[in-house]
């Protein structure tokens, strides 16, 4: 091997040894960077506060020296519905007659199928449903909407019945009703007419909740309507206007958004309310009472007594 072959094979080693050196080191500065890094982020993660979200407002303290209400009622179910909150549950997955409380799903169908500004009329076959409440009379033609005020407001059996016939009869009428409460996902209720003159239309406060949620959220203008104490109607084929006066005794009170009484041999009484309290809205339904004006006025007393809303 010549002199020149052995200077050059020298020369490689001494630069190959100088570049590994050079790679380990870049290699080493590079991974204690990446240690450094990862170590800081752990430490600053353990710091990080608790999520704040933008309603800081704790929920309400259970006093558990109150003790649970007696009730006289079937199901009870009270949610403070800005909190999401539940503060009052009782057999809210029994099954009860809904009476009245149906004329709520009525107005919905009505409302997303008929829409407010058709014109029904009061046919004889609708004046044979029982109860004169409303004072309608056959041959007269309403706009939906005055109807439906009618129909909630002094609970009118006969302007359910009115837009029934609109709709095919009480059976087509069932089968739209039925159909909402499915895409609703009240699956514990059912419907034989839109009136609730029917024992048979059964719901729970569970589902009835979801209703009430619905109502609220896409159709306000119907709760709203119920809270109403007197209105003026007339019949689109008249030039004479009348009164009709809310029958709902919650009406007059200042705490009440809005609501639904209903009352039946069968069901006894129920109420479906939205109320003021506490700067929030509290949705309250109530199944089988023989006293629902005695009943929410004693639970929404315990409500007051067993919380303390911070």
């Amino acid at each position: 091997m010549s002199l020149r072959t052995q200077l050059l094979i020298v020369t490689t080693v001494i630069v190959a040894s100088f570049a590994i050196t050079k790679l380990i080191s870049i290699s080493q500065s590079s991974r204690s960077a990446f240690e450094g890094t990862a170590t800081s982020t752990a430490e600053d993660t353990g710091t990080i506060p608790a999520h704040t979200p933008q309603d800081t407002r704790k929920l309400p303290t259970r006093k558990m020296d109150v003790l649970d209400p007696q009730v006289d009622a079937q199901s009870v179910l009270i949610q403070d519905l800005d909190l999401d909150y539940p503060l009052f549950n009782y057999q809210t997955n029994k099954q009860w007659p809904m009476a009245s409380l149906t004329k709520l799903m009525t107005a919905v169908v009505i409302t997303e199928n008929v829409g407010l500004t058709k014109t029904i009329p009061i046919t004889k076959e609708a004046l044979e449903t029982e109860g004169i409440a409303g004072d309608l009379k056959s041959g007269e033609t309403y706009t939906s909407e005055d109807l439906m005020k009618i129909m909630l407001m002094v609970s009118s059996n006969r302007a359910a019945a009115a837009f029934e016939q609109y709709e095919g009869g009480k059976e087509a009428f069932a089968v739209m009703l039925n159909k909402k409460a499915q895409d609703l996902g009240m699956t514990n209720t059912v419907f034989y007419d839109g009136s609730g003159l029917s024992p048979k239309n059964e719901s729970t406060t569970s589902d009835l909740l979801k209703l009430a949620k619905y109502l609220i959220d896409k159709h306000p203008e119907i709760i709203g309507w119920t809270r109403l104490q007197t209105i003026k109607v007339q019949p689109t084929n008249s030039t004479v206007s009348r009164s009709v006066n809310n029958i709902d005794i919650f009406s007059s009170d200042a705490s009440f958004l809005g609501g639904k009484t209903g009352t039946t041999p069968e069901a006894r009484e129920n109420l479906l309310a939205l109320f003021s309290f506490n700067n929030d809205r509290i949705i309250y339904i109530l199944l089988g009472s023989h006293d629902r004006t005695e009943q929410t006025n004693k639970l929404l007393k315990w409500i007051k007594e067993a919380y303390i809303y911070n």
